[in-house]
């Protein structure tokens, strides 16, 4: 008698995990909490690496999206460490863009990916801060850099877990990776 009332418990606590699982998807809020501390914990060795070099005159490809607002697709370049060039990718080739078409004059200043202005990559390492700063669960993941140390790829947005009481309504909302860096003389 003992050992089947032993496995009828075990029986019901599995389906109770399971079911919590199916329902609210912990696992994920646990992976999201430890990629947050995995981004916590690069960050500064990153950005003492990117200053250590003393790089103020470089450029880069930026390919980002927010989604249903701006998708930045662009060469940048960057003199003493203001953009001072934007050429955005099209199909024929690159296009430069005058200042003035830097940023969307209906989101640029309230949404960072929509001004081109803002590609720098000390702007970039303070996008992170200040989502450590304010709520650091927006972050979704970003990676560095392991030559230079600036920030390589960063997804920004809602964490909503998996579960079917939380449905992944979105993990969305801003995401950018960087390529093609390259040191320029001053």
């Amino acid at each position: 008698m003992r050992p089947k009332r032993i496995l009828i418990t075990v029986g019901i606590l599995l389906l109770i995990g399971i079911l919590i699982h199916v329902l609210f998807d912990p696992i994920s809020s646990v992976k999201h909490n430890l990629e947050i501390l995995r981004v916590h914990n690069k960050s500064p060795n990153a950005r003492e690496k990117w200053d250590a070099q003393k790089i103020a005159n470089y450029r880069f490809e930026i390919q980002g999206a927010v989604p249903l607002i701006c998708l930045p697709h662009a060469v940048i370049e960057v003199r003493n460490h203001a953009v001072v060039k934007v050429e955005t990718i099209t199909a024929e080739g690159l296009r430069s863009l005058s200042p003035d078409k830097w940023s969307d004059p209906d989101w640029g200043e309230e949404v960072f990916l929509c001004d081109y202005s803002n590609f720098t990559m000390t702007q970039f390492f303070g996008l992170i801060d200040r989502a450590f700063q304010n709520d650091p669960s927006v972050i979704l993941s970003a990676d560095f850099d392991p030559d230079y140390g600036f920030v390589a790829t960063y997804s920004y947005g809602l964490f909503v877990g998996h579960g079917l009481l939380s449905p992944k309504i979105s993990e969305c909302c801003g995401e950018f990776s960087i390529s093609k860096f390259e040191p320029l003389q001053p």
